[in-house]
């Protein structure tokens, strides 16, 4: 039949040949001896003479119907591992995908969790702060209600050397509220004590002239609250809290 057909016969022998190779995969992997195997189908069933290929005997339609099925079943394992490895393939790509944005995942975690630890962190230091406030103020009112119950003088404090670091911010709100209940408008009933520090007109006049000298004149009460803090800082540099002789307790 070879001899009568040959460009058919030589195409199927082509193909066969083709379809062999794209399965060559398989033969690597395969047990041999398992049930439905490439290479146990193969040659089940059929015993080849000495020196001929069983593949390869193509003469008569029993070989013919053999040689087709073997073809097909060539092809059809051949695109079931092509098949099987563009889905390993994508598989492959998902659990990289899936390692990527765990990582993203644990990353932004992070960030979230260090930010509510700095947030935490603020929220604590205020609560410290306005507790801190309540009880200075609270202190000052009781003095207040003592002093008005106990007669004699004021006795003054000794002027004392600044702190480097100076008072915090609840510490002068504790002397405003203390000298003018943090009016800095506040004049004191004979009119000497003017402002939220209660400066009188020589003292501040004294320190802006070594260091404002714009605000040399100018009446402490109506000054701009910055301006007034500047000079009270000013003052105790200088002086320490002893220029608050009772309010001056509430200075470091």
């Amino acid at each position: 039949m070879l001899e009568t057909n040959p460009i058919i016969e030589r195409w199927r022998l082509v193909v066969v040949l083709l379809a062999t190779i794209a399965a060559l995969p398989l033969f690597l992997f395969e047990n041999p001896n398992s049930t439905g195997s490439l290479t146990g189908v193969a040659g089940a069933g059929t015993t080849a003479a000495p020196g001929t290929s069983a593949l390869l005997e193509l003469n008569g339609p029993a070989n013919d119907q053999r040689v087709a099925e073997g073809e097909l079943f060539l092809l059809n394992r051949a695109e079931n591992w092509h098949s099987a490895r563009t889905t390993w393939n994508m598989v492959e790509r998902l659990q990289s995908a899936a390692v990527k944005y765990e990582e993203e995942a644990m990353e932004m975690a992070r960030e979230i969790s260090d930010a509510e630890f700095v947030e935490k962190e603020k929220q604590m230091k205020l609560e410290e702060e306005q507790e801190l406030r309540r009880k200075l103020f609270a202190e000052e009112d009781t003095r207040r209600e003592r002093a008005l119950t106990t007669p004699g003088p004021t006795t003054t404090i000794v002027a004392t050397e600044p702190d480097p670091n100076g008072p915090t911010n609840v510490q002068w709100e504790a002397l405003r509220y203390c000298e003018s209940t943090e009016n800095y408008q506040a004049i004191s009933p004979t009119g000497m004590y003017r402002g939220a520090y209660q400066f009188s007109v020589e003292t501040w006049d004294w320190i802006a002239g070594l260091y404002y000298e714009h605000l040399v004149g100018v009446d402490p009460a109506e000054a701009r609250p910055s301006d007034q803090d500047r000079m009270a800082q000013s003052l105790y540099l200088l002086r320490g809290r002893g220029q608050w002789p009772v309010c001056g307790r509430y200075l470091p």
